[in-house]
C-alpha cells in the first residue's frame, strides 16, 4: 500500500513556487509599526500638499461669434461687399489663443510685471491687494530681471538686486509715481489710490520683470478655446490660475480686445478701399476741371436744345459707351493694383482690397484673394520663437508658403484672363466710337467739336459719379460696421479645481499601505530559503513528514534533556509517521540526509533515534559523515574507532559499537577521517555492515553527509528502507528542493519523506504555528571539507 501511495506521488510534477500573499501579510502584521509609519508620513505628505499647494481656480466665460452682420443702412442702400465679408469661423478657436493677440492683453493689461511676496514655505503673488503697481516705459523691451522691493513709507520705496540665494544689495530709494532707471531697467511705479498702504510699509516683497512673449505663452497654454456644440456660433472660454481676479481680469480684456480687432479688421477693408479711391479720385479731378473749363467756352452755343438731331442721337451714343469706358477704365486699375501687390510670406495680404469693393464681381478672383488671406491669417496664429524652431511647424509653414504661391499663380492666371477679357470689350468700344466718329465728322465743325468735348466730359463725370458712389458706400460700411463678437456670458470664477484635498488623502492612505506592502512581496518574491510547508508542497512531491520547533537549548539531545518538551513531542509524532511509510516492519534502517551543511540532520539522527531507544528499541546511530565525524562529541565518546576503521577492515562490527548514556542506545562513529571515504562505501565491506547491524538492532539510523556536496548519501541510499530529508526554515535554498525532488521523481531516491527543522516563524503562510523549537547551531555552512575553527582537524 506504501509502495502505490509513493509510486502515485513520483507520477505527479510539483505546482511550481508561487507568492505567499498570506506570508505577506503577516510579515505586514508582525512589522506593523512599519506600515502604520508609511501611512503616517503619507499623510503628512498629502496635509502638505493641501496645505502649501496654490489653490488652482477655474474662469469661463462665453461669447457669440455672429455668422452675419445685422441688419444696417448699407444693406439697405445695396448689397456691399464690405459689409458682407467672407469668416472662415474654423480659424476663430487659433485666432483667439494666437500670440499676437495674447500678447497684446498682457502687454496692455501689463501682467508681465509682478510683485510676490515671500513666505517661509510658498510665495504667493499680490495681485489685487497691493497698494502700488509698476509699468514698463518701454513696451517694447523683453528683458526680463527680479528685484527685491520694499515700502519705506506712504511716499517712497526701496528697490535692490536680487538672487536665489536670498541675497540683496544695494538697494536704493525712489519716490513713488516717477519714472525710475534701475540697472537699465525703465519702469514706473505709482501708487493706487483707494488701497491700504500701511499694512505694506516694511515687508518684503519680490518684483518680477518677465518677458511678454513667455507670460503670453503661459497664458495659451491655459486657456481654452472650444465651440459649445456643433454647429453653434457660441465658443466657450476657460482658464485657470491660482488669482482668480487676475483670470477674470486677462478674459475680460481678452473678449474686449479680441472685439476691438475684429471690427478693426471690418473697417479696414472700407479704409482701404477709400484710400484707393481717393488716389483713383484725385487722377481724374485735373481732367475733369480742364474739361469743365473747355465746355464753359462754348457758353449758350453749346446748349443741347440748339443741337441738331443728329447731333443728339450721337450724343446719347456716346454717353452709354463712355459709361462702359469708365468702369472698364476703374476695373484697369484695380488690375494694376493688385499686379503691384507683392504676395509675400512676410506681406500683408490680408489686407487686400477685395475686388467686391470696387464693384468687380468675378467669383473666382474673389475666391482666390480669400483663400490667401485665409492662409496668411493661418501663418500669423502662431508667431512663437519657440514653435518656429519646431519642425513640424515650419514644415506647416512651408506647405502653407507652397500653398501661396500657387495661389498667387492662380491670381495672376485670373487677372490675366479679365484683362483678355475687358481689352475685348474695350477694343468693340473703341471700334463703335470709330463708327459714330465717322458719322460726326458729317456734322458741322461747331457741333462736331461740342460733341468731342461733352464726350470727354461725360467719360470723366461718369467715372467721378462712380467712384464717389463707391466711396460713399465705404465710409458708410465703416461707420455702420460692429463687432460680431458679442459677450454672453461673462467671467465668472468656479470652485478650486487643485489640490483635490480628498482625493489626495485617499491616494496617501492607499499609497501608505501598499509601499511597504510591496515591499514585503519583493522580500518574499526574491527570498530563496525555505520557509514553510507550503513552500515544500509547491515545490516538491516528496511527502511531508513533520515539523521541528525552535528552542534555546544548548545541548543537542533534548529528547533526553527535556522529555515532555515540544521539540521532544514533535520527534516522537514523526516516530509514529515514518510508520505510514514503512508499515511498521521489524528491523528497520532509516537514513537522515540533507542538501547542504546546517540544516540540521544530525540534531534530528541524535532525537529520532533517541525516542526510538526510550520506546525499548534496540538502536544504533551510524555516523556515516567520515569527512567531520562530529557526532560523538554529543555523547562524550570517543572517535579512534568506527565505520572508517571497519570498512578498512582494522576493527570489527562489535570493536566499533559504542553504547551510550540512553538506555537501548548505541552509537557507530565515523571513525578517523580516512583519505577515500567515497571508496569505502563502495567496497563489499559496507553491505557486510549493514547486514550485521541489520541483524544486531532493531533500528538503524544512518547520518549522511550533505547530499549537495558529496554523493556518498546515493551510495548508502539503496540500503536505507526510508530517507528522512532534512530542511531548515529560513535556511535551506529553495533551488536544493526542487533538485532533491528530481531526484525522487526519476527514482534515484526512492522511498523518502521530508521534514522542516528550526521552525520559529509562525502565523499566515508559514504552516506551522505552534511556537516551540529549539536552538540549533551548526557549523558546517556552505563550505564543506573545510577546516572546523578551533576544532584542530581537517575534512576532505
Amino acid at each position: 500500500m506504501a509502495e502505490s501511495f509513493l509510486d502515485t506521488d513520483q507520477k505527479e510534477a510539483p505546482a511550481g513556487y508561487v507568492i505567499d500573499f498570506k506570508r505577506v501579510l503577516s510579515r505586514a502584521i508582525r512589522y506593523w509599526w512599519v506600515v502604520v509609519g508609511s501611512l503616517l508620513i503619507s499623510l503628512f505628505v498629502a496635509f502638505y500638499i493641501n496645505r502649501y499647494s496654490p489653490r488652482i481656480y477655474p474662469v469661463n466665460a462665453s461669447i457669440l461669434i455672429r455668422e452675419t452682420q445685422e441688419t444696417t443702412s448699407a444693406e439697405f442702400l445695396y448689397k456691399n461687399g464690405l459689409v458682407d465679408q467672407y469668416r472662415n469661423y474654423l480659424n476663430e478657436p487659433y485666432i483667439i489663443r494666437s500670440y499676437p493677440l495674447i500678447e497684446k492683453v498682457v502687454r496692455d493689461l501689463n501682467f508681465q510685471i509682478t510683485f510676490y511676496q515671500e513666505g517661509y514655505i510658498v510665495t504667493s503673488e499680490t495681485y489685487g491687494n497691493f497698494p502700488v503697481k509698476a509699468v514698463a516705459c518701454n513696451p517694447t523691451d523683453t528683458r526680463t530681471g527680479k528685484f527685491s522691493f520694499k515700502l519705506v513709507d506712504a511716499d517712497h520705496f526701496e528697490i535692490g538686486t536680487y538672487d536665489e540665494n536670498d541675497e540683496k544689495s544695494k538697494p536704493e530709494i525712489f519716490k513713488l509715481g516717477d519714472s525710475i532707471s534701475y540697472l537699465n531697467y525703465r519702469i514706473c511705479i505709482s501708487r493706487i489710490m483707494g488701497k491700504k498702504i500701511n499694512p505694506h510699509i516694511g515687508v518684503p516683497y519680490v518684483l518680477s520683470i518677465q518677458n511678454p512673449v513667455s507670460v503670453a505663452g503661459s497664458y495659451i497654454a491655459r486657456l481654452s478655446v472650444e465651440w459649445a456644440e456643433q454647429g453653434a456660433g457660441i465658443i466657450n472660454l476657460g482658464l485657470t490660475g491660482d488669482v482668480p481676479q487676475k483670470e477674470i481680469d486677462f478674459m475680460n480684456a481678452l473678449i474686449v480686445t479680441y472685439q476691438a480687432e475684429d471690427l478693426k479688421k471690418k473697417n479696414e477693408a472700407a479704409t482701404r478701399t477709400v484710400s484707393f479711391i481717393q488716389k483713383q479720385l484725385e487722377l481724374i479731378k485735373d481732367s475733369l476741371r480742364q474739361v469743365e473749363y473747355d465746355l464753359g467756352r462754348f457758353g449758350s452755343k453749346g446748349r443741347e436744345e440748339d443741337m441738331s438731331a443728329e447731333a443728339k442721337r450721337l450724343m446719347d451714343k456716346f454717353d452709354d459707351i463712355e459709361l462702359q469706358r469708365a468702369q472698364l477704365l476703374l476695373r484697369r486699375n484695380y488690375f494694376d493694383y493688385l499686379a503691384g501687390y507683392r504676395i509675400r510670406e512676410d506681406a500683408n495680404t490680408d489686407q487686400i482690397i477685395l475686388p467686391s469693393a470696387v464693384g468687380i464681381s468675378d467669383p473666382i478672383l474673389n475666391n482666390l484673394l480669400t483663400k490667401i488671406t485665409d492662409l496668411q491669417m493661418e501663418m500669423k496664429v502662431h508667431l512663437d520663437p519657440e514653435l518656429m524652431r519646431n519642425p513640424i511647424v515650419m514644415e506647416e509653414r512651408r506647405l502653407k508658403t507652397e500653398k501661396i504661391s500657387a495661389a498667387k499663380s492662380d491670381v495672376d492666371e485670373a487677372v490675366r484672363t479679365l484683362r483678355e477679357t475687358d481689352n475685348v470689350k474695350m477694343n468693340f468700344l473703341d471700334k463703335q466710337i470709330k463708327e459714330y466718329q465717322n458719322q460726326l465728322d458729317l456734322l458741322p465743325d461747331t457741333e462736331r467739336k461740342l460733341i468731342s468735348v461733352r464726350r470727354n466730359y461725360s467719360l470723366l463725370e461718369n467715372l467721378y459719379v462712380f467712384l464717389m458712389q463707391k466711396s460713399s458706400e465705404a465710409k458708410i460700411s465703416e461707420a455702420a460696421n460692429t463687432p460680431d463678437i458679442v459677450p454672453v456670458n461673462p467671467p465668472m470664477r468656479g470652485g478650486a479645481i487643485s489640490p483635490k484635498t480628498g482625493k489626495n488623502y485617499t491616494t496617501a492612505i492607499i499609497a501608505g499601505i501598499a509601499l511597504p506592502l510591496l515591499v514585503f512581496i519583493i522580500l518574499e518574491l526574491f527570498n530563496n530559503k525555505v520557509q514553510s510547508r507550503e513552500d515544500i508542497d509547491k515545490m516538491t512531491t516528496i511527502p511531508f513528514l513533520g515539523g521541528v520547533g525552535h528552542s534555546s537549548s544548548d545541548t543537542n539531545l533534548i529528547v533526553r534533556a527535556r522529555p515532555k518538551s515540544g521539540v521532544a513531542e514533535s520527534f516522537r509524532a514523526m516516530r509514529s509517521n515514518l510508520n505510514y511509510f514503512t508499515g511498521n516492519k521489524t528491523k528497520q534502517l532509516f537514513m537522515v540526509s540533507s542538501s547542504i551543511s546546517g540544516e540540521g540532520k544530525t540534531f534530528t539522527t541524535i532525537n529520532l533515534a533517541t525516542v526510538f531507544a526510550l520506546s525499548g528499541k534496540e538502536t544504533v546511530i551510524v555516523g556515516a559523515d567520515m569527512r567531520r565525524p562530529k557526532i560523538v562529541s554529543d555523547f562524550g565518546l570517543g572517535n579512534e574507532r568506527g565505520l572508517s576503521t571497519y570498512l578498512s577492515g582494522l576493527s570489527e562490527l562489535d570493536d566499533v559499537v559504542q553504547r551510550t548514556e540512553i538506555d537501548n542506545l548505541f552509537l557507530i562513529s565515523g571513525g578517523p577521517v580516512p583519505p577515500n571515504p567515497s571508496e569505502l562505501l563502495l567496497t563489499d565491506r559496507f553491505e557486510t555492515f549493514i547486514n550485521g547491524v541489520r541483524d544486531r538492532f532493531d533500528y538503524v539510523i544512518i547520518d549522511t553527509p550533505p547530499l549537495a556536496l558529496v554523493t556518498d548519501a546515493f551510495v548508502i541510499s539503496k540500503f536505507a528502507d526510508h530517507t528522512i530529508f532534512v530542511l531548515r526554515q529560513n535556511y535551506s535554498p529553495k533551488e536544493f528542493v526542487k533538485s532533491i525532488d528530481e531526484y525522487y521523481r526519476s527514482g534515484k531516491l526512492k522511498s523518502m519523506s521530508i521534514m522542516l527543522n528550526d521552525i520559529y516563524k509562525s502565523g499566515l503562510g508559514y504552516g506551522y504555528g505552534q511556537g516551540y523549537a529549539y536552538q540549533y547551531g551548526y557549523s558546517y555552512g556552505y563550505g564543506y571539507g573545510s577546516k572546523k575553527d578551533g576544532g584542530g582537524y581537517y575534512e576532505e
